[in-house]
């Protein structure tokens, strides 16, 4: 008794979260959709060469959305393309038996440009960080670290994006429901900015495809091989093709995952079209990460755009191959810096900008400046008194085609790079298992000993194996160092928080118990009279309170740095007090994380105004400055 044929899901898929009512296909545009998905009905759900291929039931739902993508395809290039090319290209594309989009999306690399992307967009976006680390796991998956890009990050901790990366690859299985409590907190407008760009992506990709298949003609040449990057083996199958090799459609759709984002001469020899070259070779992002967070937002729910096999895998190959860590060559490292210093002459007339905060160039200048005071004025930063951008580092930008004025700013980024707060591992020391000071320290020197070779009749097998185990162990007790080194190191620095913490409740309870007593206490039982306008010692930055309350606080606290709460608070400030201090009676809760956040970060103490009147805190700022706190 024969099986019942399963039939194609009959649905109203979304694109791009809009729902798909296009005209629907006619029955000689299914029978060709259906025609070119049996071509490869004898390998679907079958393991050759250690391959694992479409399974027939994510076969039929490939069919199902690629036919509604169609027929929405067909009326965007209607008059431009017949609705039969159109249909073709769709349907070869989408009908490619390999996994190509579930594949890349299990791949880290991949994961991790939506990882980064969804944590720079809740730390902008959520007012309390526990929003979206409640929902993380409470300790990453460690076989993630292996397969994560050799990158450091500097908005984020190693720590955290391990924590979403094992929450991402556990999306569908055991965190399923923290991974869409995470989604949800993308919000409406920024979820449908992510489905445009997909969409936008994809249909860019589609237009080029459809030129290609305008201009090629049927050629005799062999199967392009599948891409090794992402199957693991050399070849689509074994023996011939089931299609026929000079249907040019089926060439340019079968070789465009691996071919996109290729150099043009590499894809003019593959497929023999100058113009076929130039639209593969050009088509790009400018938005790679949230090209990869897109596809997690689509792929959620259940979106036509996440379903199209390798024309979804397209769009993803795209964004991957964007990513800074999608190519990488540890033999071109270049020094980050080299001994200098900066310009310290007083050679650049400086004027301070007006009111209006206009600079006019006309008036004479108010004094002359160097280079290094300059850089102060403008970011509080000083520069570093020994080192200045890599000239290698220059030279190697240069070599690559990059302007000399681009790539001296590019040198001068990774200088600071190297030494800003989240730079903390140090990359110049890195212990490079594979690297070139190894290689030379391991050679021998001229002149030393060395071991006798083995006999003439006895292959160096055995060495050859011994120097290879003895490597990778040197490897692994390397990292295993280092992973202790930086163990050690986020111990200490959750100690220093924690310290930090236990003296900013203090600080709570204390502000806390004067609100409740009514008011801050009376100047006369705590210690020294002050007299206001008390002149500020320390590098004071003061947060928070409304216009009136700050206007009226600023002449009784001369020296203090007030900051007007409806402008995102100066990081660098921050960084350069000696404490800070927070009225919170008018202070959002994603204004008061961020100093928070940066104040224990620079290790800063916090103190809170305990009164709403400008005088009685005056006094609180002015006694604590005589009884040594901060």
């Amino acid at each position: 008794m024969c099986a019942k044929k399963k039939t194609i899901p009959n649905k109203i898929w979304k694109l791009a979260g809009e729902p798909l009512r296009s005209q629907p296909l006619s029955a000689a545009e299914q029978e060709q959709f259906a025609e070119e998905f049996s071509i490869y009905r004898e390998i679907r759900g079958s393991s050759r060469n250690g391959l694992d291929w479409v399974t027939p039931a994510a076969a039929r739902l490939h069919q199902s959305a690629a036919q509604s993508v169609a027929a929405f395809l067909c009326g965007r290039y209607a008059g431009r393309y017949s609705r039969e090319a159109v249909v073709k290209v769709t349907a070869a594309t989408a009908a490619i038996p390999a996994s190509v989009s579930a594949r890349m999306a299990d791949r880290t690399d991949f994961l991790l440009g939506g990882a980064l992307w969804l944590l720079d967009y809740w730390e902008e976006h959520c007012g309390d960080e526990d929003e979206y680390l409640s929902l993380l796991p409470l300790e990453p998956d460690g076989a993630l670290e292996y397969s994560l890009p050799f990158s450091e990050d500097l908005s984020h901790s190693r720590e955290k994006i391990l924590c979403l990366l094992t929450a991402l690859h556990g999306r569908d299985k055991a965190y399923r429901k923290e991974f869409r409590a995470l989604l949800d907190l993308v919000d409406a407008d920024a979820a449908a900015e992510l489905r445009c760009l997909f969409k936008d992506t994809f249909l860019d990709y589609m237009d080029r495809a459809m030129e290609i298949h305008s201009r090629l003609q049927p050629v005799e040449q062999e199967i392009p091989a599948f891409p090794a990057d992402l199957s693991g083996s050399d070849r689509f199958w074994e023996g011939p093709p089931p299609p026929p090799p000079e249907d040019p459609a089926f060439i340019a759709a079968l070789a465009a995952p691996e071919l996109i984002c290729r150099p043009a001469p590499e894809i003019q020899e593959e497929l023999g079209s100058r113009k076929a070259a130039e639209l593969l070779s050009g088509y790009g992002t400018d938005e790679p990460y949230a090209l990869c967070a897109a596809y997690l937002l689509l792929e959620q729910e259940k979106d036509a755009l996440a379903n199209l096999n390798a024309l979804t895998a397209i769009v993803m190959i795209c964004a991957a191959r964007h990513l800074p860590w999608s190519q990488d060559d540890f033999g071109a490292r270049a020094g980050l810096f080299e001994r200098g210093r900066p310009d310290y002459r007083l050679r650049y007339e400086y004027r301070e900008a007006d009111e209006d905060g206009e600079i006019h160039t006309d008036d004479p200048p108010d004094c002359l400046v160097s280079e290094a005071q300059l850089f102060y004025i403008a970011t509080g930063i000083v520069p570093p008194r020994n080192h200045q951008p890599s000239g290698e580092l220059i030279h190697w930008f240069i070599s690559q085609g990059i302007p000399e004025p681009r790539a001296r700013e590019l040198a001068f980024g990774a200088m600071f790079a190297y030494y800003s707060d989240d730079g903390e591992y140090e990359w110049e020391e890195f212990d490079w298992p594979l690297g070139k000071e190894e290689d030379e320290a391991e050679r021998p020197e001229e002149g030393a000993d060395t071991p006798a070779s083995p006999p003439s009749g006895e292959p160096p097998i055995q060495t050859e194996a011994l120097i290879r185990q003895v490597k990778e162990l040197q490897s692994a007790l390397h990292d295993a160092e280092r992973t202790a080194g930086r163990l050690k190191e986020q111990l200490q620095m959750a100690e220093q928080k924690g310290g930090a913490d236990r003296a900013e409740l203090a600080q709570l309870r204390e502000t806390l118990y004067n609100l409740r007593g009514g008011e801050a206490p009376e100047t006369g039982d705590s210690g020294p009279l002050v007299e206001l306008p008390w002149q500020v010692k320390r590098r004071v930055v003061v947060f928070g309170g409304h216009d009136s309350w700050r206007k009226a606080v600023k002449p009784l606290l001369p020296g203090a740095r007030f900051y007007d709460r409806e402008v995102l608070p100066d990081l660098n400030a921050i960084r350069g007090a000696d404490v800070v201090w927070l009225q919170a009676n008018a202070l959002s809760h994603k204004y008061y994380y961020r100093i928070i956040d940066t104040a224990r970060k620079n290790d800063i103490p916090v103190r809170y105004f305990g009164s709403a009147s400008a005088q009685k805190c005056a006094v609180q700022l002015a006694l604590d400055e005589l009884h040594g706190g901060g």
